[in-house]
């Protein structure tokens, strides 16, 4: 067994293995627990922005959705009349300094997959830095609204609107803290939150029903034909959750027939993936994409996807943020 199956049976599953972590659990608590203190009691500083700040984050380690909600509300509040800017940790980019805005010609390298796939689907001002606050106020200049990109737990930035994005499946996994289980904060948190998205699950009492929406599958190269239906496939997923973007390329019928195994955000040796689409037509996500744009690929797609969200989320948001604005 890999370890990432060793750590998925221990988070998601019934392994003993979990018992000798506990401890560590117990201490990453303590530590969390404390850091919290000293931002509720102001010992630590919280950056408070001058226009409405929305936190859409998470309490589990992993993907769970949060990116396509991004997307989904900077485009809605962008329809309804407001400059929006997301505010992301740019997590694996390398950019010439900090903060760092975002445009078309940013190299990956220097922007990181999330945030130029937000810029690309939304066209939001989108600043990275790992000190958000940093960011938040560069964005206040040009914008009436942040959204941040994950973030849920950085205290610096004193939020207005809470969004925390859910696997509906797994859920909280085996609800212990990590390295124990997958959480980073206890499920305590969740009731803290204004809204919970369940994304792909069955909806509890309280919670926004979500699901992730295919919108079609697109060649790297426009000039190429579409993918045929039933097609055999090489698939690419450098994402948190690879088996969900797996099951729905077999859902629509496409027959995998090798999968190239990278980690989340990690980028795959373009020689690799030129020698692969030789073989079968090669399948990415839209996150992978936005790597490999430009670098050759000529049998080569791409699956963009949307957050699937209730009109009345969207409507209740939007008052929320006018009432926030209003009082600023």
């Amino acid at each position: 067994m890999s370890l990432e199956n060793r750590i998925k049976d221990i988070w998601f599953g019934n392994s003993c293995w979990k018992y000798p972590l506990l401890p560590l659990s117990a201490l990453y608590a303590a530590v969390t627990s404390v850091r919290r203190f000293l931002y509720r009691r102001n010992i630590l500083k919280s950056y408070r922005s001058s226009i409405p700040v929305i936190v859409v984050g998470n309490i589990m380690v992993g993907g769970n959705g949060k990116t396509p909600v991004v997307v989904g509300i900077a485009d809605y509040f962008r329809k309804n009349g407001f400059r929006v800017a997301v505010v992301s940790r740019g997590y694996k980019a390398h950019p010439p300094a900090y903060p760092y805005e975002v445009t078309a010609e940013s190299p990956a390298e220097h922007s990181g997959d999330e945030p130029k796939l937000i810029l690309k689907r939304t066209g939001a001002a989108v600043i990275i830095d790992p000190v958000r606050s940093r960011a938040a106020a560069l964005a206040e200049k040009q914008a009436d609204v942040i959204i941040t990109d994950d973030g849920l737990q950085h205290y610096a930035l004193k939020r207005d609107v809470e969004i925390i994005v859910m696997d509906g499946i797994r859920r909280t996994g085996n609800g212990h803290l990590f390295p124990a289980g997958p959480l980073r904060e206890g499920e305590w948190r969740l009731k803290c939150a204004d809204y919970l998205i369940n994304n792909g699950g069955e909806p509890r009492d309280g919670e926004v029903p979500m699901k992730l929406e295919v919108d079609g599958v697109l060649p790297v190269d426009e000039t190429l034909s579409p993918l045929p239906d039933g097609a055999e496939i090489i698939v690419l997923a450098g994402i948190g959750s690879p088996a969900r973007f797996y099951d729905t390329l077999s859902g629509m019928g496409y027959r995998i027939v090798r999968k190239v195994e990278i980690g989340d955000h990690e980028k795959a040796d373009i020689s690799l993936l030129l020698q692969a689409e030789k073989d079968y037509p090669l399948v990415m996500t839209e996150k992978d994409f936005v790597k490999y744009a430009g670098c050759g690929l000529k049998n080569s797609y791409y699956v963009p996807v949307s957050a699937d969200l209730p009109e009345n989320f969207y409507g209740e948001l939007l008052s929320k943020v006018k009432r926030l604005s209003a009082g600023k």
